[in-house]
Formats: structure tokens, C-alpha cells, sequence
């Protein structure tokens, strides 16, 4: 079985390399690819070796590992491995091939392998039409440019436009809108819901708890473990930590580039 790895953290690579290894010895890796441009200039000049299955890293460090098999049009099926972002994982296992979360198991391998050699069938378009609904969560369509939320207290509603937001922070689910004068709203709503309404010019979401706004961030310093942390204005009553699979992405957004 000629198979495919798809990793940018050397730790990570190293040990999905390992457990395969443990749990399929005849394996063979013809191929560790580290980001998607690594991943776009390999499979372009290797498009006779056989391929019988790709385990991918979703986040890599210059971009969504979708991106590949959107732009090839890859006929491999792909086993996706990730640490985060489970919703959009739940919405994408169909049609036998599976998903693994990290840390990966030697008997998740081992379940997921064996679904493959069962089926032993190429990917679908069934299949490539569920990988393109999953870049839509990631791509949403174009939003308005300055949505307004409500947000309820005692017996008043009120619009809160996202102009005035500097950030947003979701605790023991309540989602609080901290405005740039420094008032706290609440909103009933969730997370990913905002997220999806807010102008992507504007606002970037650094971790599953924060989205900031680009005028509330003063400053970004290093953090360690290749993440960064961000100083807020108002300020956050704790340490808010741009995750490292989302650090890429957020420098070009501060120059104006996503």
C-alpha cells in the first residue's frame, strides 16, 4: 500500500508515520509533504506513482489542506487528521473514508485502513461534493459589511452593530460582545454563527473562545510553542493566544491580505 502523508508539524509527522507503520508494515511512505504548496508541486510531477491512500492534516502552515484536492482534482481517498475544529469533521464522514483526531491511535489507523481496503474504490464524486461543502464553512459567501446583533437585558432589546465591537468572548456558553467604549453586551448567539455574519476584513477569529476586531488589537508578540499572543484594547481579563495552526493566516490578515 503505497500511502501518502500530509503534515506540517515534524512531531506529528513522525508519529502517524510510526503507528502506520505498527499497524500496516508492508506500507510504503512514497511521499511526507508539509504545506499545501509542498503538496500542489508534488502531486503535479508525480501524477503516474500510485497512490492507494492519503492521510492529511487539515490546518497546515500556508493554508487548508482542501485547497490540494480542490485544485488537482485528486482521485485518492483521503484520511483527514486534525486537533480541531470537530463540527466541520462531523459534517464530512461519509462514504467509508475516515477521519482520525490527534493524537492518532494505533486502532484508529488500524479501523480506518481496513475500511479502505474493503471498499477498495477510488474517490467519488459523491465524495470530492462533500470536500467542497466543507471549504464553503471554512470559505463562507461574501457577509454584509456591518451587520447589527441584538443583545437582551431585563426587559430591552438592543442592536448592537458590529462597527461598535471591538471583540467577542465565548464563556461557559455566553457569547459576550465587548464594545470599543469598553460596555459588555450579551448575545444569544452562538459563536460560529457570528463568526459567519461578521466582515472578514474586520474581524479574526485567534481561537475558539476570541474573535477580534482589527482596530481593538494594539499589539501581537511571540508566545511560545510558535503561537502568538495579542494585546487587546479594551483589554482582555486574561492572556488571549492566537492558536499556532491559525498564526499564518492571521498576519496576512493584519496586512490587508485575506
Amino acid at each position: 500500500m503505497n500511502i501518502v502523508l500530509i503534515e506540517d508539524e515534524a512531531i506529528a509527522m513522525r508519529m502517524l508515520r510510526k503507528v502506520i507503520l505498527s499497524v500496516y508494515n508492508s506500507a510504503v511512505i512514497v511521499a511526507e509533504l508539509e504545506s499545501v504548496t509542498d503538496a500542489l508541486k508534488w502531486f503535479a510531477a508525480n501524477r503516474s506513482t500510485v497512490v492507494d491512500v492519503i492521510f492529511s492534516d487539515i490546518q497546515l502552515i500556508d493554508g487548508l489542506s482542501f485547497e490540494i484536492f480542490e485544485s488537482l482534482q485528486l482521485n485518492f481517498p483521503v484520511i483527514f487528521t486534525t486537533a480541531y475544529n470537530e463540527y466541520a469533521i462531523r459534517a464530512f464522514k461519509v462514504n467509508g473514508i475516515d477521519y482520525l483526531l490527534k493524537p492518532v491511535q494505533e486502532k484508529e489507523v488500524e479501523a480506518a485502513l481496513g475500511k479502505l481496503k474493503q471498499t477498495k474504490s477510488l474517490f467519488s464524486q459523491q465524495q470530492m461534493f462533500e470536500i467542497q461543502l466543507m471549504m464553503q464553512q471554512f470559505h463562507p459567501a461574501p457577509v454584509q459589511l456591518n451587520p447589527t446583533f441584538l443583545a437582551f437585558q431585563k426587559e430591552k432589546i438592543i442592536p448592537v452593530k458590529c462597527e461598535n465591537v471591538a471583540w467577542l468572548n465565548t464563556q461557559n456558553q455566553i457569547l459576550t460582545a465587548v464594545m470599543v467604549n469598553s460596555q459588555k453586551m450579551h448575545l444569544e448567539e452562538t459563536m460560529d454563527n457570528i463568526e459567519k455574519r461578521l466582515p472578514k476584513a474586520e474581524f479574526f477569529r485567534v481561537n475558539r473562545q476570541y474573535i477580534v476586531s482589527r482596530k481593538a488589537i494594539l499589539e501581537a508578540e511571540f508566545y511560545f510553542n510558535n503561537r502568538l499572543s495579542v494585546k487587546l484594547n479594551p483589554p482582555a481579563a486574561e492572556t488571549v493566544i492566537i492558536s499556532r495552526e491559525r498564526v499564518f493566516n492571521f498576519r496576512n490578515w493584519l496586512q490587508g491580505l485575506l
